[in-house]
């Protein structure tokens, strides 16, 4: 193994198992390539080391949050993390791998002033913030006007039940921030369901949601199979963008859906059609 000091040689050993897979020109500009992760919990937080561990090696990480017990159900932290930052706690984590990273930590979160001066031109984001708050609902149209402004492309990504939800925002060709389907002031619950599309939801998710319609306080029920998903899959996405190629503006991924035999799968969908007419009437 190269000296520490070596980082050249440590990165060619770090990729090494890439190599016939990655072409060098695309490995070299996603070593050199910005990714703004904004939110470092179960969703920001899953794609962390998959990007450092494809190389990846320049990161902006913002988490105004401080990990909880709950959280260990699903999130890249252990008991030692609980009350810490993400951002920071993160950032250590990633420094333990790869200590040549190039890592910037912001611990207040996406702040609607300032954050037009952490993007900057190229940057690739991976938008994470959670919308379950009014505070939440700002600071993301905040990202996304200032990746607007800047022609970023942006990642966001929700994980449902046991579905993986992805949309990519490409403010090259788009001009208004979230496609226009968000706007100041909405709150919480409307920005969720302008963003997510009703097909995509899994039909597991359904009595959260009423319930959630009764008693709004309630949080999300969220599971590791599905946050770790997100992972494999932003990579992938990622990756393309990287080199220039087109992605799909949507991408979704039922776990749950995906190991059920045929039959029962085709049974499970129509049913979950039918479920979700009587959804929205309950909902409205």
């Amino acid at each position: 193994m190269p000296p520490a000091e070596d980082h050249d040689g440590f990165y060619r050993e770090l990729t090494a198992r890439n190599q016939g897979l990655i072409e060098p020109e695309l490995q070299e500009r996603f070593r050199r390539q910005r990714f703004v992760v904004a939110g470092c919990g179960s969703t920001g937080g899953a794609v962390l080391m998959p990007l450092l561990r494809t190389g990846a090696e320049r990161f902006v990480l913002l988490d105004p949050g401080a990990y909880e017990l709950n959280n260990l159900n699903r999130q890249d932290a252990t008991l030692a993390d609980v009350g810490r930052n993400k951002a920071s706690a993160s950032a250590e984590r990633m420094l333990a791998v790869n200590p040549h990273l190039e890592v910037e930590v912001h611990e207040r979160g996406v702040e609607p002033r300032s954050i037009g001066a952490v993007l900057a031109a190229g940057d690739l984001v991976v938008d994470a913030v959670d919308v379950t708050t009014e505070a939440g609902v700002t600071a993301k149209l905040a990202l996304h006007s200032e990746a607007a402004t800047k022609k970023l492309t942006v990642l966001t990504a929700y994980d449902i039940a046991s579905t993986q939800f992805i949309e990519v925002f490409d403010y090259a060709k788009l001009r208004k921030p979230l496609a226009g389907r968000v706007r100041n002031g909405s709150n919480p619950e409307a920005v969720l369901r302008s963003l997510i599309p009703p097909l995509a939801l899994p039909r597991e998710i359904f009595p959260v949601l009423l319930d959630r319609r009764r008693n709004p306080d309630l949080g999300f029920p969220q599971l590791v199979m599905t946050s770790t998903l997100l992972g494999a899959v932003a990579v992938a996405i990622l990756l393309r963008l990287v080199a220039k190629k087109p992605v799909r503006r949507r991408v979704r991924v039922d776990l749950a859906d995906l190991v059920r035999p045929p039959l029962r799968r085709e049974a499970g969908r129509l049913r979950r059609d039918v479920e979700l007419v009587d959804l929205w009437f309950k909902l409205r």
